[in-house]
């Protein structure tokens, strides 16, 4: 009997814990759905509300305002008051972006889209906001005033989108010129501002592709010759010879030398240089052309090939190692009176003339000697001058030799020829390699002018020989030639380098008058600058004295070359004199503010003169300089 008794106890145990979890279960699910019931009537009377400010917000405050997707009402079935409120707000927005009130603008559009009227604001209403958008660099909003433009009944015209994407490429904003195509694409008009902006867009910001799918509705618009530029940008960019190629034939005498450039870098890119040179071609027939229907007076803006058209192929042929094409070009540049620049010879260089590749600019010089079209001496002195340029001065000397070798070919070297090789000399402070070719000069006849000169005397300040450099002052000059302003800078410096501060005084005192040229500010600021160099203080002076003697005004660069100076020797007088002068005049001179503020310092520090020092910060005020602290720091009274 006590097992049963336990069992049955055992069972009901059991049973009461089953009861207890199904009531717990129960609970559960009850309260579960009277809360998702309350839930539902909440949404259903926040819905039926007119006010959804009743409503408690699922999203931040600050929510975007977002494109309306419900059925469009007419502007003018619009009920009661609703049109007026919608044509306030507007003007209120309005007047807010022209007061530069984006933030409160933005604001009021928020609680417009939220009202439904969105829709129905102006396109000059959306013009205003976008641009106001885009001077604020608030993209986004522009992004998103646009995507409300798409559910309007009228599309935005033409003008808008010349103003919007005007602006935007203006600002560099070529991100949101492409999303203004990937949103709009074929409604926006074949209008050639559109899909310049467009289109440059595209390539400025690294993704050509799609400036060529753009193409083809850009060509659509009423274009004018010009407008064609961009086309060959893209061209280009995209390596895309055969399109370049038809856009040129068919506007035949109508391209212009930009166009052309651009279609021979497009081959040039797409490495086919005989291509190039084949279109260059073409050109030079069209110029022609061009010239006999204007009777041969031709202005600059109708000239097509010019020396970057030849550059171009020239950098063509040299990235293919085709050096024999390359003086091809040259050549033919030469024919048609296109003198090479330093580009063409630059290009040149970088190919054959090289310390790894010697044989190529032995080849360089053969062919200018022995081609099938011998170089004349403007070519050989050009490309001495592209040699020394590239610092190869070894190599333009060989082709100076053989020209002298072979002056029976018409390469004789000429007056040019040695003032390029005698100034690199000069420069390398070879001297003596630089009077060799003045013998050489002299000997084939021609006499050095003053540019030789010049070089010849900056040669001998470089070496210090102040003897060589008066002789041949006087022996050329006895020869015939005229000295210029340059030649008296030279000649000022080599006497104050050798320290004969007396001879260039009476240089610079007597020029004039014996060789016509009145002597300017620069001469007598070089002569200041070398009696100071030497610390000859007292003869700088005398310079400046001469130098306001002959009416001739000083310069910011005299001034602080001699106020320094004056400091150092401590007279403090003429320090004072020469910043009246600078800072007093009817015109004054700009002196730089450490200069004076230096003056000023050491004369508070070293001198017992208080009253000039006070003079010179007095005048520094009246010229509005900067005065620094330590200037003003004057020592207590008594110490002096």
């Amino acid at each position: 009997m006590a097992p049963v008794l336990e069992s049955s106890s055992s069972t009901m145990d059991m049973c009461s814990v089953v009861t207890q979890e199904i009531l717990v279960m129960a609970v559960f699910f009850g309260s579960l759905f009277l809360w998702k019931s309350i839930k539902d009537g909440k949404k259903k009377s926040c819905k039926k509300s007119l006010t959804p400010q009743h409503c408690p917000p699922s999203t931040p405050p600050k929510k975007p305002f977002r494109a309306e997707t419900r059925s469009e009402v007419p502007l003018d079935s619009l009920e009661g008051s609703v049109l007026p409120a919608i044509r306030a707000a507007e003007a209120e927005m309005m007047k807010l972006l022209d007061q530069r009130e984006f933030t409160r603008a933005l604001n009021l559009l928020r609680k417009s889209e939220r009202d439904g009227h969105c829709r129905y604001f102006s396109e000059a209403f959306f013009a205003s906001f976008t641009q106001s958008a885009i001077r604020v660099g608030k993209i986004d909003v522009m992004d998103r005033l646009l995507h409300a433009m798409k559910h309007r009944s009228e599309k935005p015209t033409s003008e808008f989108w010349r103003t919007t994407l005007k602006m935007l490429s203006s600002r560099k904003h070529f991100d949101g010129c492409l999303s203004i195509y990937a949103s709009f694409g074929r409604s926006l008009a074949a209008d050639k501002v559109v899909f310049s902006c467009l289109i440059n867009a595209a390539l400025d910001n690294g993704t050509p592709e799609h400036a060529a799918a753009m193409l083809d509705r850009y060509q659509e618009a009423d274009l004018d010759p010009k407008d064609y530029v961009i086309c060959f940008r893209t061209y280009v960019a995209t390596r895309d010879v055969e399109s370049a190629a038809r856009t040129f034939d068919s506007l035949g005498e109508k391209v212009t030398s930009l166009m052309l450039n651009l279609l021979l870098s497009t081959c040039v890119n797409a490495k086919q240089p005989e291509r190039a040179f084949e279109l260059l071609h073409k050109a030079r027939a069209l110029q022609e052309s061009r010239a006999s229907s204007t009777e041969n007076t031709l202005k600059e803006d109708d000239i097509i090939v010019d020396v970057v058209s030849y550059n171009t192929v020239v950098k063509g042929f040299a990235q293919a190692q085709m050096l024999p094409r390359c003086f091809d070009c040259l050549h033919e540049m030469r024919a048609y009176n296109l003198e090479p620049d330093d580009v063409t010879f630059g290009t040149l260089l970088d190919l054959c003339v090289t310390d790894s590749e010697v044989d190529g600019a032995n080849e360089v010089v053969n062919r200018l000697m022995d081609g099938d079209k011998p170089a004349d001496t403007v070519m050989c002195s050009l490309f001495i001058k592209g040699l020394v340029w590239a610092h190869k001065l070894p190599k333009a000397l060989e082709v100076y030799e053989e020209m002298k070798r072979r002056m029976c070919k018409g390469a004789r070297p000429d007056i040019a020829t040695y003032s390029v090789l005698i100034k690199a000399f000069v420069d390398a402070h070879d001297l003596e390699k630089a009077l060799m070719l003045v013998a050489d000069l002299t000997a084939a006849g021609h006499t050095p002018d003053d540019i030789i000169l010049t070089h010849l005397l900056e040669g001998c300040r470089y070496v210090g020989n102040h003897a060589l450099g008066k002789r041949l002052f006087s022996d050329l000059l006895a020869a015939g030639v005229n000295p210029s302003d340059f030649t008296l800078i030279a000649m000022v410096k080599l006497h104050g380098r050798c320290g004969a501060h007396d001879e260039a005084y009476s240089l610079v005192e007597g020029w004039e008058k014996k060789y016509g040229l009145k002597a300017s500010v620069i001469h007598y600021t070089c002569l200041m600058s070398g009696c100071l160099r030497t610390k000859n203080y007292d003869q700088a002076w005398k310079a400046y004295q001469l130098m306001t003697q002959r009416n001739v005004q000083p310069d910011s660069a005299t001034i602080t070359t001699l106020i320094p100076g004056m400091v150092v020797a401590q007279n403090w007088e003429r320090v004072l004199v020469v910043a009246r002068h600078a800072l007093k005049s009817p015109t004054p001179i700009s002196i730089a503010p450490e200069c004076l503020n230096s003056a000023l310092a050491q004369l508070r520090s070293t001198s017992g003169d208080r009253l000039l020092a006070d003079e010179l910060e007095s005048m520094m005020r009246e010229a509005n300089i900067r005065i620094s602290a330590r200037t003003t720091q004057r020592p207590p009274p008594g110490l002096f």
